[in-house]
């Protein structure tokens, strides 16, 4: 049985969760990286997106770009691999941060 394993870690403490299905695995992940940036709403979407010259990220998405997806509602509905897209665009904003915040989702086997 495939299962999806989402691990992290921050500020030296690890977690995971564990996943049957792997949009499941995608929500989750994209779900603690927007709890880690502190978007939890169109107005600190736009906060964090206003910022991405401190991310070095200027050159690559503009100087006024419009959010990722955020809204937990929307992101329900989209397919695995529009989960994706969205993970690693907010997972970017995170690679270099000074809380040592890393996070990713495996997908493994396991029998009974």
């Amino acid at each position: 049985m495939r299962v999806w394993v989402m691990q992290g870690i921050h500020e030296g403490d690890l977690f995971s969760s564990v996943h049957l299905t792997e949009k499941g695995a995608a929500l989750a992940a994209i779900t603690d990286v927007l709890d880690f940036l502190g978007v939890d709403d169109e107005e600190t979407a736009l906060n964090v997106m206003g910022n991405l010259s401190n991310y070095g990220l200027t050159e690559k998405y503009g100087e006024n770009p419009e959010p990722f997806e955020w809204d937990h509602d929307k992101l329900k509905d989209m397919t695995r691999s529009e989960l994706w897209s969205v993970f690693s665009s907010w997972s970017e904003l995170t690679w270099s941060n000074d809380y040592g915040y890393q996070i990713d989702v495996l997908v493994r086997e396991i029998a009974a």
